[in-house]
C-alpha cells in the first residue's frame, strides 16, 4: 500500500519551504495517518493531503500565530493566549482556505482541531490528530503513546480518550491549563462511548 499521495504543487511549495525537522515530522505523521485510513476505511488521499497540511503554521513565531489569529476573527482563549502555539492548527486551516484555496470542510477540520481536538471532529481529523500524537519524535512527551497506538487500531475515539486523559495529567503536573477544547473532547467522547455501549 502506498504511504503518502502526490500533493498538490502549492502545497509541497509551502512543505518544501519549511525547516527540516518539522518537514520530517510531517512525513511521519502522512504515513501514521495513511496507516489509521488504510485500516479504518477513510479516504487515504484526503487523510494524507490533511496530514501533510496540519503544521503548515507552525514555524511561525507565538506574536505572529496570535496576531493573525485576532486578525481573521480566531477565537483565542486564555489557554491560546497563554500559549500562542496552540494557534498554529487554526491559523494553518485558515491560510489554506484563503492562501491556498482549499475549500474541503473535512480536509480543514482536521487541521484546525488537530493539536487540541474536538468531540465533534469526522474520521479525517480524529485520523490526523492522532497520528500527529503517535509520532515516535514525540514519544517522550506523551509516556502513555504506547496504548494510544493500540486503540487507534481498533477504535479512534478510544484512542483519543486515552490520549487526552493521559495528557490532561501531564498538563496538570507541569502546572499547565488544559486547552477547552481538549476537555470538550474528552467529556464529549467519554459521553458518546458511554451511550453507545
Amino acid at each position: 500500500m502506498q504511504t503518502t499521495y502526490e500533493l498538490p504543487s502549492n502545497l509541497q511549495e509551502t512543505l518544501d519551504a519549511l525547516p527540516k525537522g518539522l518537514f520530517d515530522h510531517i512525513q511521519r505523521v502522512r504515513e501514521l495517518a495513511v496507516g489509521l485510513a488504510g485500516v479504518h476505511k477513510l479516504d487515504v488521499v484526503r487523510v494524507d493531503f490533511a496530514a501533510a497540511a496540519h503544521d503548515i503554521a507552525r514555524a511561525e513565531p507565538e506574536h505572529v500565530l496570535l496576531a493573525e489569529a485576532q486578525a481573521t476573527g480566531i477565537p483565542v482563549t486564555n489557554v491560546d493566549a497563554d500559549r500562542p502555539m496552540l494557534l498554529h492548527g487554526p491559523v494553518g486551516a485558515g491560510r489554506l482556505r484563503n492562501k491556498l484555496a482549499v475549500t474541503d470542510e473535512e480536509i480543514l477540520e482536521a487541521v484546525y482541531w488537530h493539536t487540541t481536538a474536538l468531540s465533534t471532529m469526522g474520521p479525517i481529523a480524529k485520523a490526523v490528530f492522532l497520528a500527529d500524537k503517535m509520532d515516535l519524535s514525540k514519544a517522550s512527551r506523551y509516556p502513555h503513546i504506547g496504548r494510544v497506538r493500540e486503540l487507534a487500531a481498533d477504535d479512534l475515539d478510544q484512542a483519543i480518550v486515552e490520549f487526552l486523559k493521559g495528557d490532561l495529567v501531564r498538563l496538570l503536573e507541569e502546572g499547565k491549563m488544559a486547552h477547552p477544547a481538549s476537555l470538550e473532547a474528552l467529556n464529549g467522547l467519554l459521553y458518546s462511548l458511554k451511550r453507545s455501549r
